[in-house]
């Protein structure tokens, strides 16, 4: 029977230890892995301290496994009440402080289980001589000290769970559940076992026991997936937000913030107090912060209806705030808002306002030049009067377009011209075509076309009018041409200019042709002694041109 207490004793540590090594396979991944590894580590070493006593050994070999029994039971107790913490608070670790704590009472009761003068405190009564598998541990006042120490932290660890299991996120319940499933029978049965050694006293089978809980945590955790995914609190989540978050009750008191809120604080609030909370909310953000985001300020009652907005609160600052009521039972309990810094983003969105806006400017800039560049193409360098490609166009287009409306073409050529270049040269010259261009120019309506066709004829275009209109217009240009008085070098000069009138009326009239009648009654007047008007008639030749208006 004896043998049968030690192979029994062998059992529970194989089955433990195999758990262990699949619970530390997941220590990278899951913080819980590393406590329940160091639980069934523990059981392991505790059962195979209790085989070691019942072993067929020398009563001084027996006693050498009393540290490794204290050793075992701390180890035991220390992983599962930090698995207990680690299911209820994910974002818990042990300390380095807090594990010397824990391990300072097992190591104690280990020396003192193997010194002389204290060997009796903790197992007095015990007989290491009995036959194997009959060793019958009887505690000492050290052990009973060391029971109620190791049962304080075994109980406050199932009184958490079961508060996790009661009201814990669904996948922390099933975890509290697991656990709690497995822990009472070792529970049970070492209590049982140390109730019983006041008498004669027992056989510590509570290894035995840790095989359901072996078995247990082996199917949760190869079966089903107990440490697969680690519960995340919800306070956790909120506290590692870059988003702040700040809840507010009915009465409009700070009751919770997260870092991140503090932290946006200080930017609306630099002399912000030290702890917020209970101070006011509309006092922390700021009337400009809260009435953009709620406009029509609190309710009657104290709450608060939802609000969004981008707010700027300093030159270079703008925060993101959303807030929603949030409830009670049946009734609004206050608010919640969240707070996002978007001050990159909103400078990233007002350079990218600027470069459009710089290249809108650009565009404009660029169109102005293109336009300048193209009217300066057109343009007549001297007189700044259109030149005879932008003639051409505009009077075939005005003959095209003109249809029953006449187009005349007025022809002006600046008599004896040549005379005052060879005088008075070319400058002088130059002086009296800009002359004679702003005359012509002045007299111009807006829609009139006035061009410098060659080095000193002009040609206007005179839209909706017929022969007789065209005629007085050419005689008040030539009139008004002949009152000019030109400075030359020494003195002054007057030149008169001899004019061709032509009236697009034909059938299939082009501007070539309109101009061509211009042009010769342009020769005909020079022919008929200059300074005096000449109207060709509608498909008459130069040598048929008669029609002149002479000065009066």
């Amino acid at each position: 029977m004896g043998t049968l207490w030690v192979l029994a004793f062998g059992l529970a540590p194989l089955l433990t230890a195999g758990v262990g090594l699949a619970a530390w396979r997941h220590r990278r991944d899951n913080p819980g892995a590393r406590a329940l590894a160091l639980t069934l580590a523990g059981i392991s070493g505790w059962s195979l301290a209790c085989a070691w006593v019942l072993a067929p050994l020398a009563p001084g070999l027996r006693a050498a496994a009393y540290p490794a029994v204290f050793l075992s039971v701390g180890a035991t107790v220390a992983g599962f009440w930090g698995l207990s913490r680690l299911v209820a608070d994910p974002r818990w670790r042990m300390t380095r402080r807090t594990g010397v704590l824990l391990g300072v009472e097992p190591v104690a009761l280990a020396v003192l289980s193997v010194l002389p003068a204290t060997t009796d405190l903790v197992f007095g009564r015990t007989d290491l001589t009995a036959p194997t598998g009959a060793v019958m541990l009887v505690g000492g006042p050290l052990f009973a000290a060391h029971s109620l120490y190791s049962y304080a932290f075994i109980a406050a660890s199932l009184l958490r769970l079961v508060r996790v299991a009661r009201a814990g996120a669904p996948l922390a319940r099933r975890q509290a559940v697991v656990l709690l499933v497995s822990a009472v029978p070792p529970t049970i049965g070492n209590v049982v076992m140390t109730t019983s050694m006041r008498g004669d006293g027992v056989v510590d089978l509570t290894p035995l026991f840790f095989i359901a809980t072996g078995l247990i945590a082996g199917w949760a955790v190869l079966r089903a997936g107990l440490l697969e995914v680690v519960p995340v609190a919800r306070d956790l989540v909120v506290e590692t937000m870059t988003d702040g978050v700040l809840v507010s009750d009915r009465a409009g008191r700070l009751v919770d913030l997260n870092p991140a809120a503090r932290r946006l604080l200080q930017l609306v609030r630099p002399d912000d107090v030290a702890d917020p909370v209970g101070e006011r909310f509309a006092a922390l953000v700021g009337p400009t912060l809260l009435g953009a985001v709620l406009p029509d300020g609190p309710a009657a009652d104290g709450t608060f209806a939802s609000g969004h907005a981008v707010v700027q609160v300093s030159a270079d600052v703008w925060l993101d705030v959303q807030t929603v009521p949030v409830g009670g039972r049946g009734h609004r309990g206050g608010r919640l808002t969240v707070v996002r810094d978007v001050s990159t983003e909103q400078r990233r969105e007002a350079d990218l306002r600027r470069l459009n806006a710089e290249l809108a400017e650009h565009v404009a800039t660029v169109e102005r030049l293109r336009a300048a560049l193209a009217e300066e193409a057109v343009r007549d360098p001297l007189t700044g009067l259109h030149n005879r490609r932008h003639l051409d166009r505009e009077l075939d287009a005005a003959v095209a377009a003109g249809g029953t409306d006449p187009v005349a073409v007025v022809a002006v050529d600046v008599d004896h011209f040549k005379s005052v270049n060879d005088r008075w040269g070319h400058a002088a010259g130059d002086a009296v075509l800009c002359s004679v261009a702003d005359e012509l120019r002045a007299a111009a309506r807006a829609e009139d076309v006035v061009a410098r066709v060659g080095g000193e004829e002009f040609v206007l275009v005179l839209a909706g009018a017929d022969a007789g209109a065209a005629a007085a217009r050419a005689e008040e240009l030539r009139a008004r041409c002949a009152a000019l008085v030109h400075a030359v070098p020494g003195g002054s000069t007057a030149l008169t200019v001899s004019i061709g009138v032509a009236v697009a009326g034909l059938p299939g009239d082009a501007g070539p042709e309109v101009l061509a009648r211009a042009d010769a009654a342009l020769y005909a007047a020079k022919a008929a002694g200059r300074d005096r008007v000449v109207l060709a008639a509608p498909g008459a030749t130069p040598a048929d041109v008669t029609d002149v208006f002479s000065p009066s």
